[in-house]
């Protein structure tokens, strides 16, 4: 019997923080976990992201890009979601980042895709504010630095930031407590993390977007 070479899966791999990690606790779930439920036999996903993490850390940490660079081979999907803990970056350290992990992915054979971090639920009135909308302590708007680099880099870019604040705006203040944790359902207090289901839609504008931008995941999504 003629035995047959196994068939290597599109692995797609996810650099990102909490909002996007695997989160090892209940009631915190990142929307990278909700992801894998949808992506279907011939893809995987691994989930790099780690709590507390900027693209700088992300970067520098062993345990991190340093690992995950040399496992990516060519066809390669790696997303990159970086802002929550960028509170302090200047515009130039954000970019310079964000190139070089597209650097790293593109050195061997992988598609960068660049995902704009989702937005905070702060509101002023009906709207959200700056920081929920990621403008930094330093006056730094990163999703628009975000963009720049992807239009600069000819990156593909989901704008998750775009399409969370319709989504938590359209929810309105009391509504969109829905997706993520509350005092009541959860005994935290948490405007940044996402519920499991608040997850669960956050992963579903993702995959809008994959969609869209018929990155070569759509073949195997659900």
């Amino acid at each position: 019997m003629k035995l047959k070479p196994a068939h290597r899966p599109l692995v797609v791999y996810l650099a990102g923080d909490s909002t996007v990690c695997d989160q090892p606790v209940a009631p915190y779930n990142g929307w990278g976990q909700a992801l894998t439920a949808s992506v279907r036999r011939g893809a995987v996903v691994a989930n790099y992201g780690d709590s507390g993490e900027s693209a700088g850390s992300f970067l520098a940490d062993p345990a991190l890009f340093p690992t995950m660079e040399p496992l990516i081979k060519p066809r390669d999907l790696v997303f990159i979601q970086f802002g929550h803990n960028d509170k302090a970056t200047t515009a130039d350290d954000y970019r310079a980042n964000l190139i070089a992990l597209i650097n790293g992915v593109r050195n061997k054979g992988g598609l960068a895709v660049l995902v704009s971090p989702p937005v905070r639920r702060l509101f002023n009135g009906a709207a959200l504010n700056a920081t929920a909308l990621h403008v930094n302590s330093l006056g730094v708007d990163l999703p628009a630095e975000m963009h720049a680099v992807a239009a600069a880099e000819n990156v593909p870019m989901i704008d998750l930031t775009a399409r969370s604040k319709a989504l938590v705006e359209g929810l309105g203040p009391a509504g969109s407590t829905v997706l993520y944790l509350t005092v009541a359902t959860d005994g935290v207090n948490d405007n940044t993390h996402f519920s499991e289901y608040g997850a669960q839609r956050m992963a579903g504008l993702v995959l809008d977007g994959i969609r869209e931008l018929n990155l070569p995941l759509t073949a195997y999504l659900r």
